[in-house]
């Protein structure tokens, strides 16, 4: 199965399922009412991503960032997504930066004379992982349903502070989501999950996540995705593949000889720019005048 073609999916419903509870877990006096676009393009395209990021019923903008690492360069980069955000949209910004348990004591101010930018910091270190994995493991094995707030308790217990490695409480985290009967709690635990490993996942837990989430329904949604996003490029490269044929045939009815090289290229052209040539053909004077295209 290839994870990275196919986890939008995942990511999506993981990104819907924080929306609507994620308020409740860090005791955020504000309703969240959609995703909002969490690239961000500054003025030279470079392209940056935030981790979380909401509208909220004030016409605000709720920003989470998930930190396993404290370095000095981090709230410069919040500074810059926050600043990009409301450069782009004029909307005021909340971010709450979640610090794992091994973080404490971090640097949530900058003062830039004229800039004065702040964060919320959230320590994971205050919160028994321990504790609060007993006790959801206790609810699984009565057959009690989790709320959403327990969900995501459940995906957040390897950041919080615990007597094992945060890699074995990784692995306890997947293997308790594991025993949950299938269905949507099990669906929007483990999406949850998927999506936070790149932030705190190790190798081996990855392999153990990728074992377990094969045999579940996001396994079934993964596959189903899988050939689905198969077959659609499929399709689409079919497409392109016989434009640029037709449009090649087309071009040699018109020169009489075409170039071998001038015929790979065009095979390499986006469907949008054949159409552009498909449309010049009669205003093309010259083989030389294709150059333009290849671009």
């Amino acid at each position: 199965m290839d994870y990275n073609k196919v986890e939008d999916a995942v990511l999506k419903k993981a990104m819907e399922f924080f929306k609507d509870n994620a308020v409740k877990f860090f005791g955020i006096d504000t309703k969240i009412i959609a995703p909002a676009e969490t690239e961000i393009k500054n003025i030279d395209i470079k392209t940056n991503y935030t981790d979380y990021l909401f509208y909220t019923e004030d016409g605000s903008y709720l920003h989470f960032e998930f930190q396993t690492t404290n370095k000095k360069e981090d709230i410069k980069r919040f500074l810059y997504y926050d600043a990009s955000l409301f450069y782009k949209k004029k909307r005021k910004i909340r971010t709450i930066v979640i610090y794992s348990a091994d973080i404490e004591d971090v640097e949530t101010s900058i003062d830039a004379g004229t800039i004065k930018y702040e964060v919320e910091a959230f320590y994971m270190k205050n919160l028994d992982g321990d504790e609060k994995l007993k006790r959801l493991e206790d609810k699984i094995e009565r057959g009690d349903t989790l709320s959403g707030k327990d969900i995501v308790t459940l995906s957040f217990i390897p950041l919080m502070n615990g007597k094992e490695s945060r890699s074995k409480r990784t692995l306890d985290s997947i293997e308790l989501a594991g025993k949950m009967p299938e269905g949507n709690e099990k669906l929007q635990c483990l999406s949850l999950l998927y999506a936070l490993f790149d932030k705190f996942g190790d190798e081996l837990s990855k392999i153990k996540f990728k074992e377990l989430i094969s045999m579940t329904e996001i396994g079934k949604m993964l596959r189903e995705d899988g050939v689905k996003e198969g077959l659609k490029e499929g399709i689409k490269k079919g497409k392109e593949e016989g434009k640029s044929e037709i449009l090649i045939k087309q071009l040699i009815k018109k020169f009489k000889t075409f170039p071998e090289e001038y015929k790979e290229k065009i095979k390499s052209l986006d469907e949008e720019t054949i159409d552009v040539i498909a449309t010049d053909i009669f205003d093309i004077d010259s083989l030389e005048q294709l150059k333009k295209y290849f671009k």
